[in-house]
């Protein structure tokens, strides 16, 4: 049994997937059980890495832009932008890392026209927390610009706290619809109109032991949506899994992951690797073409959770109530473990650790997260707001760990030079095939609880569970 260098609590926490603390927890609509907020493990490294691709790689704006009309700030002028970000709880190090740059690397692009600041917003774990609610309380430092998760835009949107980007983006000539990985430019609209520009996007992906693999003989699937189904994930799963001996000591996790046995302080009930993310792999989407949520009735959404249901109580895959997963990671006896891109820690990928998609549970698609730029309904000078979101967009996008216009596999392994064989691959073909969540994050909230409390906890069957939480969905969405 070997013991890995470099792993820390903090990073097998990071692990357990979207969800699992509070940057992966945002990014999913889910909150965590209270854990210490880590810091940037690998902060300079990034901080440098994120300012040297922004320098390197993005175009000026300046140069491309029409003169500046009389409206427009002149070289040098210097004026301020608030930018309303996620603090450190939220966003995760490589966002945070990706702003604290993309601030200044914006201003000097900008040739001085603007000086961008940041307006911290605080993320308090309450079982009723919003977005909106968050952004209005700082709406007296007056915020132009807000960087958002695509899971909250809905609620920025019913509570008018956003300006339609349409007409600036119709008369912009830089603008290319189609340069972006498919689907991620719609995951910023709501109703037809658009409202968020993508500035990063992150599929949720697992991460298989391939060392362990190797040294027990695993024949392990093909690294595709094709080849990675539920099945197929169960299977590896099980090879990895042995029993911690009955005399004490280290078994192996098949997977990295569980359920909470009690809901978290802010009455959240979660279960890892998210089976959210799993019905949005099995279904491709939430919403029907009348907004309803009537898939999640579907054959295949109650397939999901009876295999779920299965690897809790029958396998016992999934503990209730066991998260103590430090010393698997540290001895490296693991099999499975889940992340999302923009919040995994360098360290994840290092040895014979492989990238696969999420499970693909139907659909075909890998369920993906992506992350905005917006401008401030309030904004003094929406056309001003919007020149400034051009300069700041142009230094944090082709910055991010994950571009959301096309690159590719050669451009992200110089974006992800910790990746192992030819995973950079696996990404293109996850982000040509992802699949994005267009419930809210209330609405996903009250899926991922109602199913948990009632299905993986209790004994409600999983029809009749998905009945009740379409209906607790409403409910959610009714009340804000």
């Amino acid at each position: 049994m070997s013991v890995r260098p470099g792993v820390t609590r903090r990073s097998v926490l990071r692990m357990l997937g979207s969800g699992s603390l509070g940057a992966l927890a945002a990014a999913c609509g889910e909150s965590a059980p209270e854990q210490p907020t880590p810091p940037p493990s690998t902060g300079r490294r990034d901080l440098d890495a994120a300012l040297q691709r922004a320098r390197t790689a993005a175009a000026t704006v300046t140069e491309r832009a029409p003169a500046p009309g009389p409206s427009l700030p002149q070289p040098g002028e210097r004026r301020e932008v608030p930018v309303a970000v996620m603090s450190l709880e939220v966003a995760g190090p490589r966002i945070l890392a990706l702003f604290a740059n993309g601030l200044l690397e914006a201003g000097r692009q900008s040739e001085g026209r603007y000086k961008f600041s940041d307006v911290a917003l605080d993320f308090s774990v309450t079982e009723d927390w919003s977005m909106s609610r968050t952004l209005a309380a700082v709406e007296a430092l007056a915020p132009e610009l807000v960087a958002y998760f695509d899971i909250d835009l809905e609620d920025l949107v019913a509570h008018d706290q956003l300006t339609p980007l349409g007409d600036f983006l119709a008369a912009d000539p830089d603008f290319d619809p189609g340069a972006f990985w498919p689907g991620v430019l719609e995951s910023g609209r709501h109703e037809g109109e658009q409202f968020g520009l993508p500035f990063s996007v992150s599929p949720s992906f697992a991460l298989v032991n391939g060392e362990l693999a190797s040294e027990r003989d695993i024949e392990l699937p093909e690294p595709t949506l094709q080849a990675f189904t539920a099945e197929a994930f169960l299977r590896t799963a099980q090879a990895f899994h042995e029993p911690d001996p009955p005399d004490g000591g280290l078994g192996t996790r098949g997977i990295l992951g569980g359920v909470l046995a009690e809901p978290t302080s802010s009455g959240d009930y979660l279960v890892f690797p998210p089976v959210t993310v799993a019905l949005l792999s099995a279904l491709g989407r939430f919403r029907d073409a009348s907004g309803g949520f009537t898939s999640l009735q579907s054959d295949k959404a109650r397939e999901v959770l009876e295999f779920y249901g299965d690897l809790i109580h029958r396998q016992r895959l999934l503990k209730i109530g066991d998260y103590d997963l430090f010393p698997y990671v540290q001895a490296g006896t693991w099999g499975i473990g889940f992340g999302t891109v923009a919040f995994s820690d360098i360290g994840e990928f290092r040895g014979d650790n492989r990238v696969y998609p999420f499970p693909s549970f139907g659909s075909g698609r890998n369920p993906t997260h992506t992350f905005h730029l917006g401008i401030v309904k309030s904004a003094r000078d929406p056309q001003v707001s919007y020149d400034a979101l051009r300069h700041l967009y142009s230094a944090v996008a082709p910055a991010s760990i994950l571009p959301p216009l096309r690159v590719d596999a050669a451009a992200i392994r110089k974006l992800m030079p910790e990746l192992n064989g030819d995973d950079e691959h696996v990404l293109v073909h996850m982000l040509e095939n992802a699949a994005f969540d267009d419930s809210s994050r209330s609405e996903s909230e009250s899926l991922r609880d109602t199913i948990v409390r009632e299905v993986f906890l209790g004994d409600t069957e999983p029809g009749e569970g998905l009945r009740r939480a379409i209906q607790a969905m409403q409910e959610s969405a009714a009340g804000n």
